[in-house]
Formats: C-alpha cells, structure tokens, sequence
C-alpha cells in the first residue's frame, strides 16, 4: 500500500496527550476513531499507526476533539471540527500503484 502506515501531527510546543478522540471520515461518514489510547506523543508531534486500515478509493478527513491534545505548558489545543482543515484522497490501484493520491498524513497545528 502506498498510503503511508501513520498518521500524524506536530506542533510548535512539546505536547501531552489530554483525553478525547480522533476521527476519520471516509466520503464524509464515520470511519475511523482513534483515543488517547491509540495515540503515541513525542517531544511536539503524535503518531497513530494505521496500517492496512485505508481502502482504495476514498476522499477522506480527519477531525479531532479539543483537549485531545495539550502543551507542555498547560496550553489546551482546540479541536478541528470542519471537513476541510486536514483533507486527503486516495485513488484507486492499477499495476499495483495507486493511480492518484493527494494526501497529507501529517499536519502542522499551531
């Protein structure tokens, strides 16, 4: 699979995990949820793994709750609770590549 096997995120402090949830929406429905339970933190960034959890062909989004995430400094992180801050597609395979893919796994948040 040529999705990368992680989702993830860096900040521009140091964070802790905070409780809540990260979702993934596939063709704007629920897809995925992630807890603090799934979420790995180190120094300023987090990693999810998901491998093999992308199917072929999809437009997808990810959301996730306000105090998920918080900085070493106390700072709660708001959520993003749109569709289209952390956006990505994933075409279909043909010869075993993926035909299009415009994706970001990772994401900056300020």
């Amino acid at each position: 699979m040529n999705f990368p096997n992680e989702i993830k995120g860096t900040f521009n402090r140091n964070i802790t995990l905070g409780t809540g949830s990260l979702k993934v929406f596939k063709d704007n429905a629920l897809f995925l949820t992630f807890t603090e339970l799934n979420i790995e933190v180190e120094d300023n960034a987090f990693t999810i793994d998901v491998t093999n959890l992308f199917p072929n062909d999809g437009n997808y989004y990810i959301n996730f709750t306000t105090g998920l995430f918080i900085s070493v400094f106390g700072e709660v992180y708001q959520g993003i609770t749109n569709t289209t801050d952390w956006t990505f597609t994933i075409g279909s395979i043909i010869n075993g590549e993926y035909e299009s893919t415009e994706y970001s796994n990772e994401y900056l948040i300020n």
